[in-house]
């Protein structure tokens, strides 16, 4: 797992805080779309499981897991699509 120290500058962010299995993947797959290639997603989740869901997603549809940020309340995942 990759931490970041700091939050990344994002194209898009899409809080998906009090949302649990499976809507945040769901929420992921659509929100990836609505960006273009080379840009960053911020997904904001308080679910613990997204720190193995996110990077595996990102793994299986190609695009780029850049590392996640927590906050103390809030983990922020930092994706760039890729394709």
């Amino acid at each position: 797992m990759k931490f970041l120290e700091k939050e990344l500058p994002a194209n898009l962010r899409v809080d998906i805080v009090h949302l649990m299995c499976p809507i945040h993947l769901l929420e992921l797959n659509e929100s990836i779309k609505k960006i273009e290639v080379g840009q960053i997603l911020e997904l904001i989740t308080d679910y613990d499981r997204a720190l193995e869901d996110v990077p595996k997603w990102c793994e299986v549809f190609g695009q780029e897991f850049l590392g996640v940020y927590e906050d103390g309340e809030t983990y922020k995942f930092y994706i760039r699509r890729l394709k």
